[in-house]
């Protein structure tokens, strides 16, 4: 399992010890207002995400990583990779983020987005990366902008009237680090 750092971020694949603070992080109704509607995730829901995320991490070798502060050491959320499996369209790796509200606003998911587009590309060298939110989440849609994620379209997913989606190609990707 890989860990990598930022410039002010360490991030590390998820271990059991994180579960408390993942079950807290999405209990909080502001983190699950584009994910849920504000609908918190039970301890059964986030033990079950917790496993299957230790197992993407054992089978493909990436998956969310535990963001935490390099100069504090305090645990924020979560930034990296992870499996839509029941995504509608071919490509189901996304790069997502979920970070505690009083670390909003600081370019954390931008630095940690574009480390897990890095490590996708460079590393795992998956062929697209595609990033999913609500249409009216402009935070999250300004941060998928700025990794340079382009918008594919908006379709129905999970319930919800509407999902938009961003991606990027490994060879677009590949051309604007070059």
């Amino acid at each position: 399992m890989t860990t990598v750092g930022t410039e002010r971020l360490l991030l590390r694949p998820w271990c059991e010890a994180d579960f408390d603070r993942l079950v807290g992080l999405y209990s909080n109704v502001e983190v699950m207002r584009f994910i849920s509607g504000g609908v918190p995730l039970d301890r059964p829901r986030v033990e079950a995400m917790l496993d299957r995320v230790m197992g993407l991490w054992r089978e493909r070798g990436f998956g969310p990583w535990a963001a935490i502060d390099k100069a504090s050491g305090a645990w924020l959320g979560e930034i990296g990779l992870n499996e839509i499996p029941d995504w509608p369209e071919a490509d189901k790796i996304e790069v997502g983020w979920e970070l505690d509200p009083a670390w909003w606003g600081r370019g954390l998911a931008p630095e940690g987005g574009r480390a897990a587009l890095e490590f996708g590309f460079g590393v795992h060298r998956l062929p697209r990366i595609i990033s999913v939110t609500r249409p009216d989440n402009a935070k999250s849609r300004r941060v998928m902008e700025k990794l340079g994620m382009t918008c594919q379209g908006e379709r129905p997913f999970r319930g919800a009237p509407a999902a938009v989606w961003y991606a990027l190609d490994r060879e677009t990707w590949l051309n604007s680090t070059a």
